[in-house]
C-alpha cells in the first residue's frame, strides 16, 4: 500500500519517558491541537534508517511550499467537510433529506479529489513537487480518478448536484400570506438578506439550517417542487438506491499521514511569525547555530521573553559532551535542545535553529534523574540502572544518548566510576550524545570526550551560554556559599 510515512522504516516508541525527559510531549501536543489523535500518534512512529528520514524530508519540503500547502490544506477542509456531510446524512430521518446529503456528500469527495489533483499537476509542471513522496501521490488521485466507476459516479453526481443547485425561488409574505415564485433570485440567501440590510454588523444565517427537522413551510416548499420536478427527484431517488462504497480506503488512510505533514507546516508558520527561526538540517558532522529549546521558546514567545539559543559543534573524532556548570545554568536545556534537534531530524521536520548539519542515527534514548519511586520499591540508583539496562545493548549501537544527572545518589567516587564505564561503553559502540553532569573528573573520561560548560559573568552570574571549556571542581560552590552566607568572613561575623 502506498504510503508517505514509509512506516516500514520506523519503530513506535513506547518509552513514555522519552518523550517527557525532552519536553516533546508539550510540542506534539501544541502542533497537534487541531488534528486529532490520528496525527498526533504518527509522531511516535520514529524512522530507523536514513532512507525514510529522507523520503520524510522532502515531503516536508514540499508541503511547506506556498503553493502545495494551499492546496493540501484546502483538500483538508473539503474531506472535513465530506465527513460532516456523511454524519448529518446519517442523523436525519427524512428520506429527501438523506438522499440529498447523500448527494453532497459525493460530490464534496469528488470535488475535493479533482480539486487537489489540479492544483498538484499545477505544482509539478512549475517544478515544486521535488519530493518522491508527493510525485506518487499525484499519480495517485490521477490513477483514482480514472477508474471507469469512478468516472461515472462523478458524472451523475455532477448532473444531480448542478442541477439541485441551480433551483431558486422566491418567496413573498404579504397579508398574511405566503407567494412562491419559482427561477427567481440569485446567489445563497445569506447574500440576499445580506443586500437588503446592508451595513449591518451581524453575520447572517439562513433560517432554514436552523435545524435539520423540516418546518411546515418547507415541507409546503419541496411538496410543490416534487410535482413539479418529478423526474429530478425520481434520478435522485435511483441515484441513492444504486450508491455503492465510493470512498477510497487508501486515500482515507493516506489522510492523517497528510496531516502529519501539514500539523507541523502549520505550526511552524505560527512560530515563524513570533520570530521562531527554524532550518532544514543537512546531513554531515553534527552542528548547530542558534539551536534552542522549542518547548522553553513556546512559553517565553507567549510571554515576550527572550529565547535563549547556542550553537553545537562535534567534530569527527569526537563522540560524547559531558556539560558541568552552576546550578540553573542552561545545562538541561541544552541537552533537550540537542535531543529535539536529533529528534526533528529523524521525523524529517525542520529544526529549530538557524543552521544545522546532523548525521544519521539508528536510535535517540534519554536518561534524566527522577525522583525516587515508592511504587517500585527500589532505591533512586537501582531505578536509574533498570532504565539504563535496555540503552546499553549492541543492538543500540550507533544512536544518540541524552544522559542528564546520572548518578547523583551514589558517592562521588563510585559516580564517577560508574559514569566513566557508560560513557565507554557508548563511545565503543559508536554512539554519540551529551552527558550532563556535576562530576567535573568526567569531562577527561576519554580522548573523544569534550568538556562544556555552562557560563557565568564576572559577578557569578549564569549568562546561559554553553561553550567549550574545562570542567571546575568546584562550578558556581563560592557563588552559593556565598548566597547563603556560609564564607569564612560571613560566619566569623555571626559568631563574633
Amino acid at each position: 500500500m502506498f504510503s508517505l510515512m514509509n512506516l516500514a522504516g520506523t519503530h513506535e516508541t513506547t518509552h513514555s519517558s522519552f518523550f517527557q525527559d525532552l519536553n516533546l510531549d508539550q510540542i506534539i501536543e501544541k502542533v497537534t491541537e487541531d488534528w486529532g489523535s490520528d496525527v498526533q500518534d504518527l509522531y511516535l512512529a520514529v524512522p530507523e534508517d536514513l532512507e525514510t528520514e529522507e523520503y520524510r524530508r522532502e515531503i516536508f519540503c514540499d508541503v511547506r511550499d506556498e503553493m502545495t500547502y494551499s492546496a493540501l490544506m484546502t483538500f483538508r477542509r473539503s474531506m472535513k467537510e465530506w465527513k460532516l456531510c456523511g454524519e448529518r446524512g446519517e442523523k436525519v430521518e427524512d428520506d429527501l433529506q438523506k438522499r440529498v446529503w447523500r448527494l453532497r456528500e459525493t460530490e464534496c469527495y469528488a470535488s475535493a479529489l479533482e480539486t487537489l489533483k489540479g492544483e498538484l499537476l499545477a505544482a509539478q509542471k512549475e517544478s515544486r513537487l521535488k519530493s518522491k513522496g508527493m510525485r506518487e501521490l499525484l499519480a495517485f488521485l490521477t490513477s483514482l480518478t480514472a477508474e471507469a466507476g469512478y468516472a461515472q459516479l462523478r458524472k451523475e453526481t455532477t448532473e444531480l448536484w448542478e442541477e439541485l443547485a441551480g433551483f431558486r425561488i422566491l418567496l413573498t409574505y404579504e397579508k398574511e400570506r405566503f407567494t412562491l415564485v419559482e427561477g427567481k433570485g440569485t446567489g445563497k440567501y445569506e447574500g440576499f438578506l445580506a443586500e437588503c440590510f446592508p451595513n449591518h454588523e451581524k453575520l447572517f444565517k439562513s433560517p432554514f439550517l436552523a435545524s435539520d427537522d423540516f418546518s411546515s413551510l418547507e415541507s409546503e416548499i419541496l411538496r410543490q417542487f416534487r410535482k413539479k420536478h418529478k423526474d429530478f427527484f425520481t434520478r435522485l431517488e435511483k441515484y441513492c438506491k444504486d450508491a455503492r462504497p465510493y470512498a477510497s480506503e487508501e486515500l482515507q488512510k493516506l489522510f492523517p499521514e497528510l496531516g502529519y505533514y501539514l500539523s507541523f507546516a502549520q505550526f511552524e508558520r505560527k512560530m515563524s511569525e513570533r520570530g521562531l527561526l527554524f532550518c532544514t538540517p543537512k546531513t554531515g558532522d553534527l552542528s548547530a547555530t542558534g539551536l534552542y529549546d522549542l518547548a522553553l521558546a513556546l512559553v517565553s514567545a507567549e510571554e515576550n521573553k527572550e529565547v535563549v539559543a547556542n550553537d553545537v559543534l562535534l567534530l569527527p573524532k569526537e563522540d560524547f559532551f559531558v556539560l558541568t556548570g552552576p546550578n540553573q545554568g542552561g545545562k538541561t536545556t541544552y541537552a533537550r535542545s540537542l535531543g529535539q534537534l536529533i529528534y526533528f531530524t529523524k521525523m524529517g521536520f525542520d529544526v529549530p535553529a538557524r543552521s544545522a548539519s546532523v548525521p544519521h542515527f539508528q536510535r535517540l534514548w534519554t536518561h534524566f534523574s527522577v525522583e525516587e519511586s515508592a511504587e517500585t520499591g527500589r532505591g533512586k540508583l537501582m531505578d536509574e540502572l533498570v532504565r539504563l539496562k535496555p540503552m546499553m545493548t549492541k543492538e543500540q549501537e550507533g544512536s544518540f544518548i541524552v544522559i542528564n544527572e546520572l548518578f547523583t545518589t551514589a558517592a562521588n567516587y563510585d559516580a564517577n566510576v560508574m559514569g566513566k564505564r557508560v560513557l565507554e561503553f557508548f563511545t565503543q559502540h559508536h554512539c554519540k550524545g551529551i552527558y550532563v553532569t556535576h562530576l567535573s573528573e568526567l569531562s577527561k573520561a576519554g580522548e573523544t570526550i569534550v568538556s562544556l560548560r555552562a557560563g557565568v559573568d564576572e559577578k557569578g552570574r549564569q549568562t546561559y551560554e554553553i561553550q567549550r571549556s574545562e570542567a571546575r571542581e568546584l562550578a558556581g560552590a563560592n557563588r552559593q556559599v556565598e548566597k547563603y552566607g556560609l564564607t569564612y568572613r560571613q560566619i566569623k561575623e555571626r559568631f563574633s
